[in-house]
């Protein structure tokens, strides 16, 4: 844990105030990057977490949580459709449906709403288990699907070089360690765990359960907006309204992408299905959530 004087110490050894030895610092360069990406890390964090309690809690707030590539976007669309008149007028779906980190990353305030507030997450359960007020829904996606829509849009939005199997082996266990405190849920947050799976092959189905369980009167003119309106087609056709775009000049088409599920077993190696399997064992195996990640058909 980062005390007080840690980081005074910290913010005392500067550049500008004492030499360094920089001889020292190059032969550690390895471990000196890594401290600065998980300092900064952490600075982003207490900053996301400030700018939550000033934002405040209401009864009405709607979480909506993952892991990202699991489905956050495809449910603030069909929560936007559910909790307003559905309007498109909107300039993105952050405008309606914020995300902190977003937010505070690029120095933006937090959108308002008058009615529900539908904010978006991918923090880790520590950030946001002191919520008391709201609802939380919780997203869920097999790893064997989520890791290649992750590799194809940080391909598509950074340029990444890494090939596949590299980029895997950095990010499997990273699926696990997020999820499993959610899962384990320690502060007992009020949750509804949702399957990324039961969202496209039973949507009406999910959408009654998530309904119900964010005390939202569904209609059948709601029910058949949403489904039409969180459709592939929909949002492929709106996609500049989703997912990040922070250069104009840039214009990234392939946030939208087709969300099939099963198909990404197929990307994988047969050392890291067999790691998946091994992670499995030491995480989540049993957990009534995710058995149907590690069964003998792993394409559900």
């Amino acid at each position: 844990m980062l005390t007080t004087d840690f980081l005074q110490q910290i913010a005392d050894n500067s550049s500008a105030k004492q030499p360094q030895n920089y001889d020292k610092l190059i032969e550690n360069i390895e471990t000196l990057e890594k401290a600065a990406r998980d300092f900064y890390g952490i600075y982003l964090s207490a900053k996301l977490k400030k700018a939550m309690q000033e934002y405040g809690e209401r009864d009405t707030d709607i979480h909506i949580v993952s892991h990202a590539k699991s489905g956050t976007t495809l449910t603030q669309m069909l929560l936007y459709q559910l909790t307003t008149d559905g309007n498109m007028d909107f300039n993105h779906i952050y405008d309606v449906s914020p995300w902190f980190r977003h937010c505070v990353s690029f120095s933006k305030p937090v959108p308002e709403s008058e009615g529900r507030r539908l904010l978006k997450s991918h923090e880790i359960y520590d950030v946001m288990s002191h919520i008391k007020k709201g609802k939380i829904i919780f997203l869920l996606r097999n790893m064997l699907d989520v890791l290649p829509s992750a590799y194809q849009q940080t391909k598509n939005y950074y340029n990444n070089q890494d090939d596949f199997e590299k980029f895997v082996d950095q990010r499997m266990k990273h699926w696990f360690e997020y999820n499993t405190p959610w899962l384990k849920n320690e502060k007992e947050l009020d949750i509804l765990y949702v399957h990324y799976e039961d969202l496209v092959k039973d949507k009406a189905i999910t959408i009654r359960k998530i309904a119900d369980f964010t005390n939202i009167k569904l209609t059948d003119e709601m029910l058949q907006r949403t489904v039409e309106r969180t459709s592939f087609k929909f949002m492929k056709t709106h996609e500049t309204k989703f997912g990040e775009q922070p250069h104009k000049w840039k214009v990234y088409d392939k946030f939208i992408r087709n969300g099939k599920v099963g198909k990404g077993k197929q990307d994988f190696t047969a050392a890291q299905l067999a790691e998946y399997q091994n992670l499995a064992d030491e995480f989540m195996r049993e957990h009534e959530q995710t058995a149907r990640y590690f069964g003998s058909n792993l394409d559900t």
